[in-house]
């Protein structure tokens, strides 16, 4: 059976044509094949971006790679140099010929990859047309060879097809390798994982991604039911579970029945984020400092500290007139102190709800919320992660030795593109490099891209940076069409980028703690699509 890229489409959303061949692939194709179904790219005309696709894009690693348009109907025809596909309900034209868009989609990913690696492809590269729901007897027309054409008769054995044109191709193109090296195979199928994550980045496949929060909420809206039975609960999930979408959905839930909701976290970013989703819903939204100065006023600084976090409970007490809800949402549980799960419980109705989701393994501050939060039951558990591609996720597992009873997604994904650096100016020349090819090459939205770091800005290597990839870097917390974000990991915990470049400032030899391991696995699993990892190294702890 052939590894899919994604491993499965739904009949429901997607072409019949496509579908076919998907499955046939699928089911016919050896595991040595890597089969990647609906590739974005784009080409520039005139200045112009214009966005195209791939259908199929089959991989080999005896051979190499085809790129295979799929076309359905019951019948296809040329006149006057216009092609036009037969359906049952008349016929439509094509852009271009099936086999041209076939040849542009091989051109174009055979110079990626050379760029990319910077080396030239080894293998055999070709292209095909598909055509699964009826036989072609004869060429089409001059530029449409039997030798590259996939009819009803080819699908029935579709393996011993794929490789004639394979063959076809390599006598086309003498001195072609027959054989593809195991590293530049790794590297073939990192290169079109890549383009496909930046496609997504770059705004192609929305309409997939919308249909697989379909089906995302489909499952959370499951939990929340079953959660209705249980007014107070523990959820605890590994990074990318989708807690806080559970804790925004209970929120929303209960303002629309006539409740009063409020929602705690301890990092401001993510107060402020969750806040702008539930702007419409009347909710109250605070990280717990600003929810404790907005009910205690200057009363805050009498407050007293334990291990450099205020104390609120006995203020909390002694107010008369203490708001309390239907429901309270603890988000990132993890980072809250025992005395600040008292003061939650203090919010909750007689008859109200409290919900207290949690990861254990993003406790970067090491703190301990004890038993305050008085839930004797089990947790409900979340398994499945549904931020991270697979290739990201296992990646902070295998880095971290932490999230490992969290599934990653089926989505493999590009492998996170991990680099040394002792020399200041070659980590913020690569970073300028990988800013300006994502931005003004791949058309990535710089609100897709953050830099994430373990220092502050002025404690870090970007400290006398203004500008990287012509784009201004900020430290603010708000999102601009020209400036690129610099968050500590500190306050991005809870958010999530599309790309994001990690730099991890450490020395030699430095050991990886337990606050370590936890830092490094909130920074990995905050990028949805891509990861870069700068872990730059100074000859001493300087910070």
């Amino acid at each position: 059976m052939a590894i899919m890229h994604p491993t499965q489409i739904p009949e429901t959303y997607h072409a019949y044509s496509e579908v076919k061949f998907f499955n046939a692939c699928k089911e016919q194709l050896s595991d040595k094949y890597h089969v990647f179904y609906s590739v974005r790219w784009y080409s520039t005309n005139n200045g112009v971006r214009e966005d195209s696709e791939c259908d199929f894009l089959i991989f080999h690693p005896d051979y190499g790679f085809l790129c295979v348009e799929v076309k359905g109907g019951t019948g296809i025809r040329v006149e006057d140099g216009l092609w036009f596909l037969v359906d049952h309900d008349g016929e439509r034209k094509l852009k271009r010929s099936p086999y041209e868009q076939a040849e542009q989609s091989m051109r174009f990913f055979k110079k990626y990859y050379e760029e990319e690696v910077e080396a030239q492809f080894p293998g055999v590269y070709g292209c095909a047309v598909a055509f699964p729901n009826y036989s072609i007897n004869a060429p089409i027309t001059v530029g449409s060879p039997l030798e590259t054409t996939i009819d009803l008769l080819g699908m029935g054995n579709l393996q011993k097809r794929i490789i004639e044109i394979f063959r076809f191709f390599k006598a086309q193109r003498r001195g072609s390798s027959s054989f593809l090296s195991p590293d530049a195979q790794k590297k073939f199928i990192s290169v079109i994982n890549k383009r496909i994550a930046l496609s997504i980045s770059a705004g192609a496949l929305i309409q997939d991604k919308e249909r697989e929060l379909i089906e995302i909420n489909r499952i959370q809206d499951t939990v929340i039911d079953l959660l209705a039975h249980y007014p107070r609960a523990f959820i605890v999930g590994g990074a990318g579970t989708g807690k806080t979408w559970i804790g925004i959905k209970k929120v929303i839930r209960c303002v629309q029945s006539g409740g009063k909701a409020l929602y705690l976290c301890y990092n401001k970013a993510l107060a402020d984020h969750v806040s702008a989703i539930i702007s419409n819903n009347n909710a109250d939204c605070y990280n717990i400092d600003s929810y404790a100065y907005l009910l205690l006023g200057n009363k805050v600084a009498t407050a007293p500290e334990k291990n450099g976090c205020k104390e609120y409970s006995e203020l909390f007490c002694s107010l008369t007139n203490l708001p309390r809800y239907d429901l309270v949402i603890v988000d990132e549980a993890q980072d809250f102190t025992e005395d600040w799960a008292f003061c939650s419980n203090l919010m909750v109705k007689d008859n109200g709800s409290l919900y207290v989701l949690y990861d254990e393994s993003q406790n970067i501050f090491k703190r301990d919320f004890g038993d305050k939060f008085f839930i004797d039951t089990p947790p409900f558990v979340l398994r499945y992660n549904i931020r991270n591609t697979a290739n990201i996720y296992r990646y902070a597992q295998e880095q971290t030795n932490l999230g490992l009873d969290t599934i990653a997604n089926q989505i493999e994904g590009v492998e996170p593109d991990s680099r040394k650096f002792t020399r200041k100016e070659q980590a913020i020349a690569f970073i300028d490099s990988v800013i300006n090819k994502l931005v003004h090459r791949e058309g990535v939205k710089p609100q897709k891209i953050v830099i994430l770091s373990n220092r502050k800005k002025e404690n870090s290597i970007l400290s006398e940076t203004n500008l990287v990839g012509g784009l201004k870097l900020s430290d603010e917390y708000i999102f601009t069409d020209n400036s690129i974000a610099y968050r500590t990991i500190q306050s991005f915990k809870g958010l999530e980028s599309d790309i994001v470049i990690y730099i991890n400032h450490t020395y030699k030899n430095a050991p990886k703690t337990e606050s370590v391991r936890a830092t490094l696995y909130t920074a990995h699993t905050r990028a949805r699509f891509y990861l870069y990892v700068l872990n730059f190294e100074e000859s001493e702890r300087t910070c």
